[in-house]
């Protein structure tokens, strides 16, 4: 890096933002916690999807303190279909945190920023950059993708000598421009033009560009070996009661799909994706019988659901998670018995409930919840 370089960046880069950043509702005078809510409903998630999430959110959870009073149910019902439900938790109880701590008050101080459930030193840097205007750094995976090219940084990037480099170029053109702007210049450059599959004839960045200039865009960033993921079968239970409830569980928060109701579910097979013969040793679990194991389950919640027998159906729902390809198989029972005779407790669920199809749709519930309950009329 040259302080030619590093000022080219930095001035074109601000001037480029001024005529084409995109208009946010979470850039508008922003403050601390409305930098923080859209940061985390940001990762992994696009932008168009977040905004409406978002304006819901702040119209029912204006600020820090009325979250931290929420309770957990109704943040993970205003949650419902953004996924990674990890990060509505992590809003709660950071929230808690800096009501509790802080005095409701985020603090401006990096590391005191990172003792907050829910930030990290990017979501930190992009809270300091964005809300209290201080000239810091805030590198996400755009970021990352933006400087290597243009730097012509290889390896991986997020330690060691790659690292480093990333960090002080990044440092540099943000005592040029200003943090807040070059920050979210970065952001804006990275996500319409400097993507994955770059648009090069429109970055403003073009001719000082390493990656552009020696054809090595789609080389840069070095892409680290991904961890193959879990193959995963679970069987889940449509047990429905004779007044047309369907009994539902709610993992324990560090579970996952934490906080989110969900049919009660048993794991018939795990294993990484890559092992040799994984999908057939997969398919031959879900040929056994599952009768026993629910028995035993069901029998543990209620005695008088000792002489279930569900049946298996042919419905299967896919569904991927980051790390998990999960398959869901669902057996069905029917009950001649009416939801109120039959309160269950106890089990590896934090708590049960008897819900119509409706209030199941209107409660807290993952996508993949919600693919099995809406294809329900198929099978019961």
């Amino acid at each position: 890096m040259t302080d030619n370089s590093a000022a080219f960046f930095a001035h074109t880069l601000a001037s480029w933002f001024a005529a084409c950043g995109r208009d946010l509702p979470w850039r508008h005078s922003p403050t601390p916690y409305q930098v923080w809510v859209s940061e985390l409903m940001l990762q992994q998630t696009q932008v168009a999807t977040v905004i409406p999430y978002y304006n819901k959110w702040m119209a029912q959870f204006p600020t820090v303190e009325s979250l931290a009073k929420a309770s957990l149910e109704a943040v993970n019902g205003l949650w419902a279909g953004l996924g990674y439900y990890r990060r509505a938790r992590y809003l709660h109880q950071g929230a808690s945190v800096v009501v509790d701590h802080y005095g409701g008050c985020f603090p401006s101080d990096i590391s005191e920023l990172q003792k907050i459930t829910g930030i990290g030193a990017y979501t930190a840097g992009a809270i300091a950059s964005f809300a209290f205007g201080m000239d810091v750094p805030a590198i996400d995976g755009n970021a990352e993708r933006v400087i290597s090219r243009y730097s012509g940084i290889y390896g991986d990037l997020s330690h060691g000598d790659p690292r480093r480099r990333i960090e002080d170029f990044a440092q540099h053109v943000v005592q040029i421009a200003g943090g807040a702007v070059i920050n979210q210049a970065i952001m804006d450059l990275g996500a319409t033009i400097c993507r994955k599959k770059a648009d090069c004839d429109k970055c403003p960045l073009q001719s000082q560009c390493y990656a552009y200039r020696n054809g090595l865009v789609e080389a840069l960033p070095q892409k680290k070996a991904k961890s193959p993921k879990w193959l995963e079968y679970r069987s889940a239970l449509l047990l429905e009661s004779s007044d047309h409830r369907y009994l539902v569980a709610m993992p324990k928060s560090d579970a996952l799909l934490g906080n989110l109701w969900v049919f009660p579910m048993q794991t018939i097979f795990r294993e990484r994706e890559d092992a040799s013969d994984a999908k057939h040793r997969a398919d031959a679990s879900t040929r056994q019988s599952r009768k026993t194991l629910w028995q035993r389950m069901l029998s543990d919640l209620n005695p008088a659901l000792t002489q279930v027998v569900p049946m298996p159906t042919k419905l299967e729902i896919t569904h991927i998670f980051t790390h998990i390809r999960m398959h869901i198989l669902v057996d069905i029972a029917k009950l001649t018995q009416p939801a109120q005779l039959l309160e269950c407790a106890g089990g590896t669920y934090e708590k049960y409930a008897w819900l119509t199809r409706d209030q199941i749709l209107t409660s807290p519930i993952s996508t993949m919840m919600k693919k099995v309950v809406l294809r329900m009329p198929e099978i019961t």
